[in-house]
């Protein structure tokens, strides 16, 4: 059985995605922004939100929450499901604070003052989505990575290298080669993406049939589509009779996995990038973080 990928990304900031891959992960979430791991910053100049308002960590393969909070409540709501029971604010600053699992495969964890986090467990694709469609792959047979996009791939699977499940973010990209346009950076991923998969139609049916896995698992109404070598979900429009529920449709669609994770992971496990690669990035002191 695959490990689950468990992930919490703060709608604030829906590029970045907080990777819970270790037991004993753990994360704080609040308005302080030198306390806290993960920032709410829609809550930075009230009093709403605690300074220190939870605890997201890892056990048991499993992602908990623990309300820090002496003023006000934890919710966690589920998709199409009745609002569980809230985590009570702490009495005092002595005590633990409520705790519990947080349910799969998604859930929401909400707080004042926009404080609302998309937490997602969800299995990782099987061994054989990585094959790059043949029964025994071969060095030979996966193409090299083109010299102008090896900076970009280098950068997607930086994390990977560094022993994480996920490549990195659009943003993450942008910061590591110093990109300031995230259109470019979007446009040469995909440039990246369908270069693999148009010399693999094998593994373009294998990307489609796990974005439609996801369809279901998160509940996603809308068919994936292929738009410049990347397969994504369409938005959906808020306010329109087709889907009223287009604002929780699109924060679905947000905790999908990356439409370039199985090219990036394919690139690390056949050694089309390497520390090598990474090596020749910009050094980290000059990142814009």
């Amino acid at each position: 059985m695959t490990e689950p990928f468990l992930t919490v990304t703060y709608t604030g900031e829906p590029d970045i995605v907080f990777e819970f891959a270790k037991e004993g992960d753990s994360r704080l979430f609040g308005r302080d922004d030198t306390s806290c791991d993960i920032v709410i910053w829609s809550a930075l100049n009230g009093r709403e939100l605690s300074r220190v308002a939870g605890r997201i960590w890892r056990m048991e393969g499993e992602l908990w929450l623990r309300n820090l909070s002496t003023t006000h409540e934890l919710h966690l709501r589920i998709p199409h499901m009745p609002p569980e029971q809230p985590l009570r604010r702490r009495r005092d600053e002595l005590a633990r604070g409520d705790a519990r699992s947080i349910p799969r495969p998604v859930c929401t964890v909400l707080g004042p003052d926009g404080c609302e986090l998309q937490v997602r467990q969800v299995n990782q694709p099987e061994p054989e989505m990585f094959t790059y469609g043949l029964d025994h792959p071969t060095l030979s047979r996966i193409p090299e990575v083109p010299s102008h996009l090896r900076h970009i791939a280098a950068a997607l699977c930086e994390p990977l290298l560094a022993g994480g499940y996920l490549p990195a973010s659009y943003r993450e990209v942008m910061s590591r080669i110093g990109e300031p346009s995230l259109k470019k950076v979007r446009m040469l991923v995909g440039e990246l993406c369908t270069h693999y998969t148009d010399a693999s139609p094998e593994l373009k049916d294998r990307l489609l049939v796990r974005l439609v896995r996801e369809q279901e698992q998160l509940g996603i109404p809308s068919d994936p589509q292929l738009r410049r070598g990347l397969w994504t979900f369409g938005q959906a429009r808020a306010g329109t009779t087709e889907d009223r529920g287009a604002e929780e449709g699109n924060r679905r669609r947000a905790l999908a996995l990356p439409d370039y994770y199985e090219v990036a992971q394919i690139l690390v496990s056949h050694f089309r990038i390497t520390a090598a690669d990474v090596e020749r990035l910009p050094a980290e002191e000059f990142r814009d973080d």
